[in-house]
C-alpha cells in the first residue's frame, strides 16, 4: 500500500516510476479473501478505515469505491467476553458478579490520562520521561492498575489485538504514544469502515493507473550511491538491474533484512532495519449460513481467554442472513496458531467457538485462514515497538538513507494502519519531488 501510494503520487507529478512487487498480486498486507459463497468477502489483512483516515478515504472516493460502516473497532455496545468459563455481555453483571463494563472503563480512563506522558505523538523520543518509559513494558503498567483482574485480562487481549504482541514485549513509551494519539479523549471511539467488496480494490485501482508495475519481482540487492540507486531483482527465473534516481523501500523490515545493501546503508539505518520488532497474528474466517450470534444479542465481537483471543463480524457492514466471523489472534496465542497447519488452526478456532455456542459448527459453509508470520514476504504482522526501540530507532525510520527512502506502516506516526502506509508513501514521494523542485 505504501509503495503504491508513493508511486501514485510521483506518477501524477510526472515522474517515471517502476514498482517492483515480490508477490503475484499488489497490496501486500491489504489482502481480501474471496473464496466464500454468495460473493461474500473478508479481509485477510488490513481491515479498518477510521473516519479520520482521510488519505485512504480520499483514495476510495477517487476510485468510486463505497465504504460500509462497521462502528468503532475498539469498543461497541453488544461486545461480549468469555473468561474463566463464563460468557456474556460485559454489561451483564449477573454473568460476571461485578460491573465489568465499569471496571473496563477505568482502564480506558487510566489510559487517557497516561497519554499525557507524550505531548507530541510524532516526537515520542522528546517526551519528558521518554528514556525511562522506553525501558519499561506495558504489562507492568497494566498490573499496577487498580481494577478487577478480568478488566486487566480484557485489556491484555486488546494489546494482543491492536499491537499483536504480548504486553511484556511492548514498549511502555509506545503505549503512551498511542494513548496520546488515539485515546486522550476518554470514550471517544471513532466510527470505522471497510470498502464494500474488499479493501484490496484500492491498491488494485492504484496499480491499474500506473504504467510499470512488475509482479513476482523479488528485490535481492540495493546499492545506494551518491548520484543514483541500483536495484537488483529476480523475476521468475530472470535477474534484472535497474538504475534509478531514487528508491523507496516499502517492504516490511522483516523482509528488508533479506536484501543485500552491499555495505552502502548507513549504520543507523542498518541497525533500525535489523533491530525493530514485529508482532505475530493469524486470522481464521468462518462463513456461517446464519448469523447465529444475533440470536444471542451478541454483535460478534468477543474477547476471550480461549486460544482465539478476539473475534468480530467481518460482514457487519452488510445486510445478509449469513455472515463471516473472523478470529483475530495476536501475541503469544497468535504465535502458537502460526505454528499450526492451516487445517489445525481452523479446527482449533471452530472448536473454540463451538464450545461457546454449541451447534454453531452445523451452520458453517466455508473457512479460510492466513498466518502472516508464515507469509514469506511479510514474516510477521506489523511493527510492535519492544522496550528501548523507540529511542533507538525512531529518527532513522523517518530519515532517508541518501537516495533511499523508507515507507510502510512502520515508517509513520499512524503505525499499523493502511492510513499510515499511505501517509508514509505520500510523504516519501513529496520529499523527492520537493528536493528536485
Amino acid at each position: 500500500m505504501a509503495g503504491l501510494a508513493a508511486a501514485h503520487e510521483l506518477h501524477k507529478a510526472g515522474w517515471k516510476v517502476t514498482v517492483l512487487e515480490a508477490r503475484g498480486r499488489v497490496g501486500g498486507r491489504v489482502h481480501t479473501i474471496r473464496d466464500f459463497s454468495n460473493g461474500m468477502t473478508a479481509e485477510g489483512g488490513a481491515e479498518y478505515i477510521d473516519e479520520d483516515h482521510t488519505r485512504v478515504i480520499d483514495l476510495a472516493h477517487e476510485f468510486n469505491l463505497t465504504l460500509g460502516a462497521v462502528g468503532s473497532w475498539q469498543v461497541q455496545s453488544g461486545d461480549w467476553s468469555a473468561f474463566e468459563g463464563k460468557q456474556g455481555s460485559i454489561r451483564d453483571s449477573k454473568v460476571w458478579g461485578l460491573d465489568l463494563e465499569q471496571e473496563y472503563a477505568k482502564v480506558w480512563k487510566s489510559l487517557a490520562d497516561f497519554g499525557e506522558q507524550v505531548p507530541d505523538p510524532a516526537k515520542p523520543a522528546s517526551a519528558p520521561n521518554a528514556k525511562m518509559l522506553d525501558t519499561q513494558n506495558a504489562r507492568d503498567w497494566i498490573e499496577a492498575l487498580d481494577v478487577h483482574p478480568l478488566a486487566k485480562a480484557m485489556f491484555i487481549n486488546h494489546i494482543r489485538s491492536e499491537f499483536t504482541c504480548e504486553p511484556e514485549n511492548f514498549s511502555l513509551l509506545d503505549l503512551a504514544r498511542n494513548a496520546s494519539l488515539y485515546y486522550r479523549e476518554e470514550g471517544g471511539w471513532k466510527p470505522a469502515y471497510r470498502v464494500v467488496g474488499g479493501n484490496d480494490q484500492i491498491p488494485q485501482a492504484i496499480a491499474n493507473r500506473l504504467p510499470d508495475v512488475r509482479l513476482n519481482a523479488e528485490v535481492n540487492a540495493i546499492r545506494v550511491l551518491a548520484e543514483e540507486v541500483t536495484v537488483k531483482y529476480k523475476q521468475l527465473d530472470s535477474f534484472h538491474t535497474i538504475q534509478a534516481a531514487y528508491a523507496i523501500l516499502a517492504t516490511p523490515l522483516t523482509t528488508g533484512r533479506l536484501i543485500d545493501f552491499e555495505g552502502t546503508l548507513p549504520a543507523p539505518h542498518m541497525a533500525m532495519l535489523n533491530g525493530l520488532t514485529y508482532g505475530m497474528v493469524t486470522k481464521v474466517m468462518i462463513q456461517y449460513r446464519k448469523r447465529f450470534w444475533r440470536d444471542h444479542g451478541w454483535n460478534g465481537r468477543l474477547s476471550t481467554d480461549l486460544p482465539i483471543v478476539y473475534t468480530w463480524d467481518a460482514t457487519s457492514h452488510l445486510e445478509t442472513d449469513g455472515g463471516i466471523l473472523t478470529a483475530y489472534t495476536g501475541g503469544g496465542p497468535g504465535a502458537a496458531l502460526t505454528q499450526m497447519t492451516d487445517e489445525e488452526r481452523i479446527r482449533t478456532v471452530v472448536s473454540a467457538i463451538e464450545s461457546l455456542f454449541p451447534g454453531s459448527s452445523d451452520l458453517i459453509e466455508a473457512t479460510q485462514t492466513i498466518a502472516w508470520g508464515n507469509e514469506p514476504f511479510t514474516r510477521g504482522s506489523y511493527m510492535a515497538y519492544a522496550p528501548t526501540e523507540i529511542t533507538a530507532y525512531w529518527n532513522a525510520l523517518f530519515t532517508p538513507a541518501g537516495r533511499l527512502h523508507f515507507a510502510g506502516e512502520h515508517a509513520t506516526v499512524l503505525q499499523g494502519y493502511m492510513e499510515g502506509a499511505v501517509e508514509s508513501g505520500q510523504r516519501a514521494a513529496r520529499m523527492i519531488i520537493k528536493e528536485n523542485a
